[in-house]
């Protein structure tokens, strides 16, 4: 399973945010540039993620985009869902006849894997997520490439 473009692109601009809050306000055009993505789809998906009510936007000079609230009070899985929909593992429709045990296996690990990936997003916030980066980065620079 894998996240669609919308949501990546989201996450990523969200995760930019986060680092920045409460301090100041970021144009749309610089966090696509900071993160290499399109404005325009960018800008589609800031006004998705400020009806939801986890981004506000301030119009002039100084203004752009920022948090609505504290990256402790924003959990990654209200951002997936409301950019995403529901995750869950896709399942192929089944016509009227009777399921073999075998499918009925499978669709009962899809079922236990949709809730643990609900249950792991749920938990998490955007002040650990950005946690998490802070490490990973630290990690990143002492790496070295040959």
């Amino acid at each position: 399973m894998r996240l669609s473009k919308r949501t990546e692109y989201g996450l990523r601009a969200v995760v930019q945010l986060a680092q920045l809050w409460p301090r100041s306000y970021v144009q749309s055009r610089d966090l696509a540039e900071q993160e290499d993505l399109p404005n325009k789809f960018l800008e589609s998906i800031l006004l998705a993620l400020r009806r939801g009510g986890f981004v506000e936007s301030k119009v002039g000079s100084g203004g752009g985009y920022r948090l609505s609230r504290s990256p402790r009070e924003i959990l990654v899985g209200e951002i997936i869902r409301r950019l995403e929909g529901r995750l869950s593992l896709k399942e192929q429709q089944e016509g009227p006849t009777e399921m073999s045990p075998g499918k009925i296996g499978v669709r009962l690990i899809n079922h236990r894997l949709t809730e643990a990936m609900d249950e792991v997003l749920d938990k998490m916030t955007l002040e650990e997520l950005i946690e998490h980066v802070a490490r990973a980065s630290k990690g990143q620079q002492s790496m070295y490439y040959i």
